[in-house]
């Protein structure tokens, strides 16, 4: 007897306890809450950009800047081209770095022979030599004819 009172005591106990079931409030969600968003602590901005200029030449520029002026930021911005591996890879002789303290930025017009390139920016915030944050920004790529 005792055997049988403590199995439906620990079934009981086990289906009291045990199952909890949560039902989320679907009234507020928007189509915002869609999409996450990535946040950065050291970084107030960070961007890449690749654009045709009226002149037929390819302008790019990258650059990054963090909530305190005492930080330290190191930029480098890339060329990078799309290989037949279909992997984006550096170009060599197109790289540009910059570093200051609160923001950086720098930027480069040249004329580029047929593919498909984008820019790569890393920024790394840092302080006193230790390194707080670093960052990976991606331009839009851009199809160069041949």
């Amino acid at each position: 007897m005792k055997k049988l009172l403590s199995l439906v005591l620990s079934a009981f106990l086990l289906c009291t306890f045990a199952t909890t079931t949560a039902f989320a409030d679907n009234s507020q969600a928007t189509n915002e809450d869609s999409f996450i968003e990535a946040r950065y602590s050291q970084f107030s901005m960070a961007f890449a950009t690749m654009y045709k200029t009226s002149s037929g030449f390819y302008h790019m520029e990258g650059g990054a800047g963090c909530y305190d002026n005492q930080k330290w930021l190191e930029l480098t911005m890339t060329l990078e081209g799309c290989g037949s591996d279909g992997k984006y890879h550096p170009i060599d002789g197109y790289t540009w770095t910059d570093s200051d303290y609160s923001s950086v930025a720098t930027q480069a017009t040249r004329d580029l022979p047929g593919g498909t390139y984008r820019v790569h920016t890393f920024a790394k915030c840092s302080l006193n030599g230790v390194t707080l944050e670093t960052i990976d920004v991606y331009s839009d790529t851009v199809n160069v004819p041949y």
